[in-house]
């Protein structure tokens, strides 16, 4: 017994403190994946004891009694934005598009949300006090100022791969030749075409936002988070390189190999749950398909009835004529108008329906987390890429040798009959999936668990500025050593030159001596 008592006495010495500190996450918002994919790791937190406050759009139910949600209550015309992303872009006027997606409409959708009167009052009124700020850096760089006001530090969450907007503020390689733009259509290579438009993009993060785009949102932290003592904080931009942790929403072993520095970590798939029991129908439907199950679903965003006219035609048709049954998310649950081999609604169980054994094509818009499921659940695709990184998804996942990718506004039934018949019927996209699957559970931690662990690690040592790199503080001239280059050019010219000097004066002091004891 008093062995026992002493192993238990040891135990507590070198178990770790656990202790339960009051977290903000401030995340308001519209993007539903966007937030949605990091809440298994808000919960995690409630359930580890910590004491959780979300300012989310996205209301979770029945959670934790130490998990306080805020809800804000503004209003976003979803359909105008999906009527805009499913244009057709001009290659040739992309980089202008993009650059005005990110300064006006990215900053104008900001504004709605952070002036919505729920948070207003929250910015202004709420006197917790927090051990830990979660934003979301995503075109709302201003609610990184929450962090000054609770004085507590901040961990940012990244929903795509960092691009140079995120990266610059932590001095993250951003470099243009192979580490793309998350808006780039291109594969894990880049040809010289890309190369030159993302060094655009990357030039335009390095040295015009900070005219434009920063201006911009200094001036929306300055309106809209006004608080007791707000008129003290540091500018925007030196609390962005604050930032003492990012979490990132991407992995380099399914997309493109990059580096990046000892605060920004990787976790894919945190969104990925146990898989729970189908309804009855649903299964019923799945299990009896002797042949196959094809599922189609374009995300939480866009709405699959605003697809041009013909392509969704094109989408019904070839699939309403396969021996497979067929899962189509819909605006609703009416399968009136729908081939006999359809089930149509408005909601699946996407992860337990990818991982059924008889589901055999998943046809998807090439979201990020739509690609880690596919993965997951080792399953080929034929992706239709609309907006933001699912082209580039989507297309180093074809190079990847799982899936095919095909163009939504170009769309006819010869050649999508064709796509969708050749992975049905060759077994390579399903062993290349697996094979991918296989690397993307190959880790010595789920990402869950790596999440906390940083996030706790943040608040046991009252923020991580002791990981990042001494490159945050440089110069962009010093950071690429322009400044040293410049010196070894002009150190060079002057030794070139007083060596010509000094052979010039040589050479004319032997032409006069030369010419000398030539006259005597």
């Amino acid at each position: 017994m008093k062995f026992i008592s002493i192993l238990v006495l040891i135990s507590f010495h070198f178990t770790s403190e656990i202790k339960s500190s009051n977290i903000l996450v401030f995340v308001p918002s519209p993007w539903k994946s966007h937030i949605v994919s990091f809440q298994p790791l808000f919960l995690e937190l409630a359930h580890r004891g910590h004491n959780v406050t979300v300012v989310s759009k996205f209301f979770v139910k029945n959670p934790p009694v130490n998990y306080t949600q805020i809800v804000p209550k503004y209003e976003l015309d979803f359909e105008s934005v999906t009527d805009i992303v499913l244009q057709e872009s001009n290659k040739y006027l992309f980089f202008f598009e993009e650059l005005y997606m990110r300064n006006l409409i990215g900053i104008n959708i900001t504004e709605t949300y952070v002036s919505s009167p729920e948070v207003q009052k929250f910015i202004k009124e709420d006197q917790t006090k927090f051990d830990l700020v979660i934003i979301e850096s995503f075109f709302q760089d201003c609610t990184v100022a929450l962090g000054h006001k609770y004085g507590a530090p901040v961990i940012s969450i990244i929903p795509v791969a960092p691009w140079v907007t995120v990266s610059r503020h932590a001095a993250n390689p951003s470099d243009f030749s192979y580490i793309k733009d998350f808006k780039l259509n291109a594969g894990i290579s880049i040809d010289f075409q890309y190369r030159l438009l993302n060094t655009l993009f990357g030039l335009y993060g390095l040295f015009i936002e900070p005219i434009t785009y920063i201006p911009l949102f200094e001036k929306l932290m300055d309106t809209y988070f006004q608080y007791p003592g707000y008129e003290t904080r540091p500018m925007m931009t030196e609390m962005l390189e604050n930032i003492s942790l990012s979490l990132i929403d991407s992995d380099i072993a399914i997309l493109s190999p990059r580096p990046y520095v000892p605060n920004f970590i990787e976790i894919p798939g945190i969104h990925i749950k146990p898989v729970k029991k189908l309804s009855k129908t649903l299964q019923n439907f799945m299990d009896t398909a002797n042949t196959g199950v094809v599922y189609i679903s374009f995300g939480t965003i866009l709405n699959m009835a605003r697809l041009p006219k013909h392509s969704l035609k094109v989408l019904v048709n070839v699939l309403g004529r396969l021996e497979q049954k067929v899962l189509f998310k819909w605006t609703n649950n009416d399968t009136q108008g729908f081939p006999d081999n359809f089930y149509v609604d408005s909601w699946f169980p996407q992860l337990e329906i990818l991982r059924h054994p008889n589901c055999k094509l998943f046809i998807t818009h090439g979201g990020i987390h739509g690609i880690m499921e596919t993965i997951d659940a080792g399953i080929p695709f034929i992706g239709f890429p609309v907006f933001g990184d699912q082209f580039q998804n989507l297309l180093i996942s074809q190079e990847n040798g799982f899936g095919i990718m095909s163009n939504i506004h170009t769309l006819n039934e010869e050649t999508f009959e064709r796509d969708v018949k050749l992975i049905l019927t060759e077994t390579r996209f399903t062993e290349n999936a697996k094979k991918m699957s296989a690397i993307f559970h190959d880790r010595p931690m789920s990402a869950l668990d790596t999440a906390v662990y940083w996030v706790e690690y943040v608040i046991r040592h009252k923020g991580a500025h002791h990981l990042r790199t001494a490159a945050v503080k440089l110069k962009w001239y010093q950071y690429l050593l322009i400044d040293v280059i410049l010196f070894i050019i002009t150190t060079l010219l002057l030794i070139i030159y007083i060596c010509y000097f000094i052979t010039k004066c040589i050479m004319r002091s032997i032409l006069k001596l030369f010419i000398k004891q030539k006259t005597d």
